[in-house]
């Protein structure tokens, strides 16, 4: 108990008035009472009670000392009071430890880790992996899982680790890996203790220039490259990045080009792009080109002939190399025959055979396969005008006739009819001219009675369409042809 100081003046054997606070009347003192000296260790005093006081009957309150302390004002230990929210302690959270491992900081971890430098890796290319957290003077395997269902790995080296545990190697990334993201895992040999990290492969970017920005395919430009592998083959593209090349080119010894003389390529009209695709690294450079329009030219001769003949094609100023096709009058379906122009783009003599069935003016056109350029071109189909001549000049009822005749296409079948008009043509033979359209004593006529006022015939050519007259006259017994 608090020891009292002499200056708390109490009565002796008489309670504490229920109303200490109640003013007291000077004047009339209530009978008995002695009037109270305060000091401030009489208020300091008081403080004291108070607090011990309280203290005893929120213990009370809990249901007995049993239990720790409460100063929240929410009573006991048990569950907080409806309508009064349970307070909590709000701790600031603990940042995670970390380590270093080469020049980056990733947190510590009770088992091995790795760290990859770079994280981008092209195919072919190296890089650093690190680590620790493996036991000391261990042998580590270090795997490459290109997918996630490849449960073991590609084995691409290993590494021990020194006195602490930790593991430092370069490693070469296959050059089979495709471009997407690979796991590298770090395997201590007979221990379950293993770290991976993902590495990402990917086509590295060179640089490239063209000395002449405007062209058209088959012109020469030079280009300069850096940035690929020493000693690469280098696939060119012009507007694209896959197919054939248009060439290939090697680097030095510092993975450039210093200058390379190329043809321009095949590419749409307008802007375009010069691709240089490294076959290993798949380094990839680009330099913009403005592609120009083709304008070749073409010309036939002879202007004139006739179906069956031949006729020859010249043109230039189409793509190097490309192929060519040729369209008579119309570009729909399949084209009359194609052609091949050589390095300089040019296309020089090509014959061809008039088809049989056109007459007057023709259209050819060129077509570009690739290039799409177009030229047009014509020329003239004459018609045949064959002529032919009976054997004889005529005779009597019984004489056999037969005819010469030329004019017609080389090697064609001639079919003779006789007669004309009322009495209607009456098919009497046919025969084949030679190649150079002609035919002697063919056919076969024998003159009858109903002829005495003449005989006219036909001959005509089942290719050319050419038509030959002739006649026999038997009031005069001459025969006629034309």
């Amino acid at each position: 108990m608090p020891e009292y100081d002499d200056d708390w003046d109490l009565p002796e054997d008489r309670d504490v008035p229920e109303n200490r606070d109640a003013p007291e009347d000077e004047e009339n003192p209530t009978p008995g009472s002695k009037k109270k000296k305060l000091t401030w260790k009489t208020v300091l005093l008081a403080l004291v009670v108070f607090a011990i006081v309280g203290s005893l009957v929120q213990v009370i309150a809990r249901g007995g000392f049993g239990g720790a302390l409460n100063t929240t004002g929410n009573g006991g230990g048990g569950a907080p009071k409806k309508g009064h929210a349970q307070q909590q302690e709000v701790r600031p959270p603990k940042r995670p430890k970390t380590i270093k491992l080469g020049n980056q900081r990733v947190p510590q971890a009770s088992g091995p880790i790795i760290v990859i430098n770079p994280g981008l890796v092209t195919p072919g290319g190296s890089a650093a992996v690190e680590g620790g957290g493996f036991d000391k003077k261990a042998t580590v395997d270090i795997l490459l899982k290109a997918r996630k269902s490849d449960t073991k790995g590609r084995a691409i080296g290993s590494v021990r680790s020194d006195r602490y545990g930790s593991i430092y190697a370069r490693f070469r990334m296959p050059e089979s890996a495709s471009n997407r993201p690979a796991t590298l895992v770090a395997q201590q040999r007979g221990s379950t203790k293993t770290a991976q990290a993902q590495v990402v492969t990917g086509g590295a970017v060179g640089t490239a220039k063209i000395n002449k920005m405007v062209g058209r395919p088959g012109d020469v430009v030079s280009v300069s490259a850096h940035g690929f592998r020493p000693g690469e083959a280098i696939d060119v593209f012009w507007g694209r990045v896959s197919g054939t090349p248009v060439t290939t080119l090697h680097t030095d010894s510092g993975g450039g080009v210093g200058r390379a003389d190329i043809k321009v390529g095949v590419a749409p009209i307008g802007s375009s792009t010069l691709v240089l695709v490294g076959k290993r690294s798949k380094t990839t450079a680009t330099a913009p080109f403005q592609m120009l329009a083709m304008y070749p030219s073409m010309k036939s001769k002879p202007y004139a002939l006739k179906a069956g003949q031949r006729i020859t094609l010249s043109a230039n100023k189409f793509a190097p190399g490309e192929r060519v096709l040729v369209y008579i009058n119309s570009t729909g379906g399949l084209p009359a025959f194609t052609a091949q122009a050589n390095g300089m783009g040019q296309i020089r003599d090509v014959a061809f055979n008039v088809p049989f069935g056109l007459k007057g003016r023709q259209t050819l056109m060129a077509i570009g396969d690739q290039s799409r350029a177009v030229v047009r071109s014509g020329f003239t189909v004459l018609p045949y005008t064959p002529s032919a001549e009976p054997s004889a000049f005529g005779g009597r009822a019984g004489t056999t006739l037969s005819f010469y005749c030329a004019g017609f296409a080389p090697g064609e079948t001639v079919t003779a009819y006789a007669g004309s008009g009322s009495t209607g043509q009456r098919k009497i033979g046919t025969f084949q001219v030679d190649s150079r359209g002609k035919a002697a004593a063919v056919g076969s006529y024998k003159i009858t009675p109903a002829d005495e006022n003449g005989v006219a015939f036909q001959l005509i050519g089942q290719k050319s369409g050419g038509v030959a007259k002739a006649s026999i006259n038997m009031s005069t017994g001459r025969g006629q042809g034309h």
